[in-house]
């Protein structure tokens, strides 16, 4: 009768509870912190177009945002060029991040979370534009900061804008907002409709009534009128505009409202409203309707949206070119997108030709020895512009030979009679002569290219010393031979220096 084989149950179930407790305890420890992570307050994106970055709380490599992401305090924004995010607070407030912006959360909290009202945030480089519920109670708190300046917030709508130099500039639309240095003495308070400025290390200036860029005006409206649209400009650029909309602004009576292609504008208690209107490529017409106690007021403004950049071929290419002659033709042709658009080329910042749509170009350029920048820019009626920079190298000198072996222009070489059944080796060896020199690209110095020595092509060193070993034509008996050297040295511009005055007699 065989004996069954030893088996250990209970270390099995022991190693079996073992590793489920450990799974249990991760498990929970997972959720423990996620759950910990939904017990801070977090403010949503919620819309952005372009390139936008986020930055975790302690994290070091940054992540492409996405819609509907929830941002922490401690996480860090960056917008590149023509890039945009809005970011909704917990309590209704909105801030929008402009293109080129550094923006960093450092703070959110809420009653029903953390038990207390705060907001606080760092604008290190670019613009915002913030629309803050009212504040009712002293224990709220919203704050932003620049390297340079402090905004204290009580429930309005601004735009800050902290340049490179760290200048802070604060343009209030509605409301009021405290304003101080961090780094001198002074506080000011910034009301509706005006502006003020904090240069680092100074005071902040007085406030005094904004103007907005381009012109125009948001000051009181004419007698009788419901409605005023402040829009500086009517031409558009901006590729960002057809997915986020033009923005619109205006002065109506408090408590209007206003309509713009059938869109709804917010309408402040100032009067002051705000909204986007969806644009496409080309002519827009928005039709802007105003309404107030039975009264009706209808505008109509015209904005053009021209987002195609002029194309610009060259004939052929410039870049890293060499050559040997001053006037060189530059042309090509220029293409613009846009119907009826038309487009101005500049050559080297001189008006060469006018077209529309489409059109080619001629211009012969004089250039001057070394190395000319040509700058090509195609610029169409709304400011779209295209710039091709070349570079290409006028070299007119020749290269300079001088042969140091054999030194004299015609060397004599003595060779005694062949003796008898010479090897053909020993009478190669004997008939070999080495061509040593040295070559110089003067300036402007576009490079050597190549060396020929008797159709023999050599490399330089980079100090321009060559060494070359020929074969001569041996003479016959009591006869002697002329062997005639034949250098060409070519630079990368086309200058080719041919000497042919050297002879090497064997007698």
């Amino acid at each position: 009768m065989s004996k069954r084989p030893y088996f250990n149950y209970s270390f099995v179930n022991f190693t079996f509870v073992k590793s489920t407790f450990v799974m249990l305890l991760f498990i929970l420890l997972t959720l423990n912190v996620s759950a910990a992570a939904t017990k801070h307050s977090s403010a949503k994106i919620k819309f952005l177009v372009g390139n936008v970055k986020l930055l975790p709380k302690g994290k070091i490599h940054w992540r492409t945002a996405h819609f509907n992401d929830r941002i922490f305090q401690g996480d860090r924004i960056r917008t590149e060029l023509n890039a945009r995010v809005e970011l909704a607070m917990p309590d209704g407030s909105v801030i929008k991040i402009n293109e080129n912006s550094v923006f960093d959360v450092k703070e959110i909290k809420t009653p029903k979370v953390e038990h207390a009202d705060k907001m606080s945030f760092t604008l290190w480089v670019g613009s915002i534009f913030a629309k803050f519920q009212k504040i009712v109670q002293k224990r709220q708190s919203r704050i932003i900061e620049s390297p340079s300046a402090v905004v204290a917030v009580r429930g309005t709508q601004f735009e800050l804008q902290v340049d490179r130099d760290q200048t802070t500039t604060v343009r209030v639309y509605e409301g009021r907002v405290s304003f101080r240095s961090k780094q001198a003495p002074g506080e000011v308070f910034v009301s509706s409709n005006q502006e003020s400025k904090v240069e680092k290390g100074k005071p902040p200036l007085p406030p005094k009534p904004f103007k907005p860029k381009g012109g125009g005006s948001m000051g009181a409206l004419p007698k009788g009128q419901l409605l005023k649209i402040n829009l500086s400009k009517f031409q558009f650029t901006d590729p960002v505009l057809l997915t986020a909309g033009l923005p619109l602004r205006g002065r109506t009576i408090p408590g209007a409202r206003i309509m713009a292609n059938g869109i709804p504008m917010n309408v402040g208690s100032s009067g002051i409203f705000t909204g986007r209107i969806p644009v496409t490529e080309g002519l827009n017409i928005i039709k802007v309707t105003a309404e107030y106690k039975g009264k009706r007021q209808k505008q109509i403004v015209r904005v053009l949206v021209n987002t195609f950049k002029p194309k610009i071929k060259l004939a052929r290419p410039l870049t890293n070119m060499f050559t040997n002659r001053r006037d060189y033709s530059l042309s090509g042709a220029v293409f613009d997108r846009t119907p009826g658009d038309r487009v101005k080329l500049y050559i080297n910042d001189e008006l060469v030709t006018e077209v529309t749509g489409q059109g080619s170009f001629n211009r012969t350029i004089i250039l001057k020895e070394g190395k000319n920048t040509i700058r090509v820019v195609a610029e169409d009626l709304s400011g779209n512009r295209t710039v091709h920079v070349e570079q290409i190298f006028l070299d007119t000198v020749k290269p300079i030979l001088t042969v140091t072996e054999p030194a004299q222009p015609v060397y004599v070489r003595f060779e005694p009679p062949r003796p008898p059944n010479e090897h053909t080796p020993f009478a190669q060896e004997r008939f070999k002569q080495v061509i040593r020199g040295i070559v110089i690209d003067p300036q402007p110095s576009s490079g050597i290219k190549r060396v020929l020595v008797n159709g023999q092509e050599i490399r330089p060193n980079n100090d321009g010393s060559f060494e070359a070993t020929i074969f001569l034509k041996r003479a016959a008996a009591g006869r002697r031979s002329e062997n005639r050297l034949s250098f060409i040295v070519e630079d990368m511009a086309g200058n080719i220096l041919r000497d042919n005055s050297r002879v090497i007699i064997i007698q």
